[in-house]
């Protein structure tokens, strides 16, 4: 699915009307008119109270022919402009058709649903104290509350909430979705969102959206060696869950051999949770983590089809020799997460002389410390953070968090619309890393890889959500579904 900037959805508009397919004004009655039924179809609307608060540019336009057609279907409506009437020829226009509808300049609470027209995609500095008065309010209401095309309050460029924001049980969207449906802080305003399909073709896309993966049908002439190897260098003293937890999301996950790569001292424990592994255990440094000396990694990457390090790994000099070697020996492409991302914190440009693709899967923690700046920095700019750094340094960046973003070192960014917050526990992370390596070995690509990976990761995640709640859910749940 594609994601369009402010300026791109105008173009898109005006290249439909340049068509000669429409003009703006029936591209607004097509609006009013998608998003109406899309309300009906979702809520039984016939003698229930409906205010519908419009502002005075073309989002109250939608609003407007919206009011008209719910009246005609039965509802009883209100049409409320309480920042004075439409200032707009097409908005006007609609205002005036209005019939069987209340008109009023005063905002009552009193309804069943509130359909919030007041801004749209233009909106780009703080609202007036009436304003913002008029939003509150809107927000204390038992009604259910509808926004029309964005949640009013809410920039639709960079997400941010611009002093308060309609908190929408449901956004009904035109031509494609807008960067603030799936970033911070305006994706929690927006509730359940539908993009409705006016007949304006999108112009180009600013962002895409990952898609279930389209796994093909296994052949029955196959074998465990068919599927892939993957090599793990994951846990520690007091950290074999972080291990357990990536061995067996990747064993669900369709691949043929898990080669674990354990220190002795947690071998126990990881074999009797995943039996299905293959391990080798090694002798631990004096901190209880993995040591390059008392490995051969050559050997241990024969035959392996993709890596993974850094779960529950710890974080010390032998592991960031490890982490070092690694990129400098393996062929085969590489996942890189946990403590593993902190170990190139001191030295991240190893990444670029890497012989194999690179994945790596840094939460705004890691991600800060990869970048020398603040977790607050990371999440207030996430796209460019995330896009730069994986052109820069040529990998794959799987930047985790609400709508994880994955960009390309060719600079394309895609937004994940799987998951729910059921999913922010330890051990999530090395699910989804799990899931990474696995797809690697079987084959995928690095960036086909981390695109089904987080897609998957997050659809488990709901599906175990559905069976546990959010408050519920365990990552051992979510690699159950998978």
């Amino acid at each position: 699915m594609k994601i369009l900037t402010t300026d791109l959805i105008r173009r898109s508009e005006e290249s439909a009307v340049k068509s000669g397919a429409f003009s703006l004004r029936d591209l607004m009655f097509r609006a009013g008119k998608a998003a109406a039924e899309i309300i009906m179809q979702k809520y039984d609307c016939r003698n229930k109270k409906i205010t519908v608060v419009c502002g005075r540019g073309n989002n109250g336009g939608d609003g407007c022919v919206i009011a008209g057609i719910l009246a005609e279907n039965g509802a009883r409506v209100t049409v409320c402009t309480p920042l004075g009437l439409p200032a707009t020829d097409n908005a006007e226009y609609y205002y005036n058709k209005l019939k069987f509808v209340t008109k009023t300049d005063t905002f009552s609470p009193d309804a069943d649903i509130i359909i919030d027209a007041v801004f749209g995609i233009g909106l780009n500095r703080s609202p007036d104290e009436k304003t913002l008065e008029l939003i509150k309010a809107i927000n204390r209401t038992d009604a259910v509350r509808i926004a029309v095309d964005i949640p009013s309050g809410v920039e639709a460029d960079s997400g941010k909430v611009l002093g308060t924001a309609v908190n929408a049980d449901l956004t009904i969207t035109f031509i494609a979705l807008k960067p603030c449906f799936v970033l911070p802080d305006g994706s929690d305003y927006c509730g359940e969102t539908v993009v409705a399909d006016i007949g304006a073709p999108p112009v180009g896309y600013s962002f895409l959206t990952t898609e279930k993966p389209i796994f093909k049908k296994r052949r029955h002439n196959s074998h465990k060696g068919t599927f892939g190897t993957g090599l793990m260098l994951c846990g520690s003293y007091g950290m074999a869950g972080a291990a357990v937890l990536a061995a067996r999301a990747a064993a669900r996950s369709g691949i043929g051999i898990v080669k674990a790569v354990l220190c002795d001292n947690i071998y126990y424990p990881f074999t009797v949770s995943v039996p299905e592994a293959v391990c080798v255990p090694i002798k631990p440094n004096s901190k209880g983590t993995l040591c390059p000396d008392n490995l051969n990694l050559t050997e241990l990457l024969k035959g392996c089809t993709a890596v993974l390090i850094g779960c529950g790994m710890g974080n010390n000099g032998d592991t960031a020799r490890l982490v070092k070697e690694l990129l400098e020996t393996s062929e085969i492409p590489v996942v890189i997460d946990a403590d593993g991302i902190n170990a190139l914190s001191d030295g991240i440009d190893i990444i670029k002389k890497s012989k194999a693709p690179v994945i790596l899967t840094p939460h705004p923690g890691e991600m800060a410390r990869l970048c020398s700046i603040s977790i607050s920095e990371v999440e207030e700019n996430r796209v460019e953070i995330a896009k730069d750094f994986a052109v820069k340094y040529g990998c794959v960046l799987v930047l985790k968090g609400a709508n994880t973003i994955v960009a390309t070192p060719s600079g394309e960014v895609y937004f994940n619309m799987t998951g729910n917050p059921g999913m922010s526990t330890g051990g999530s992370g090395d699910a989804l890393a799990g899931i990474t390596l696995s797809l690697l070995a079987q084959g995928f690509n690095a960036e086909d890889a981390a695109k089904a990976a987080v897609y998957l990761h997050g659809e488990a995640g709901d599906k175990a959500t559905a069976k546990h709640g959010e408050r519920g859910m365990l990552p051992t749940d979510l690699i159950e579904e998978l």
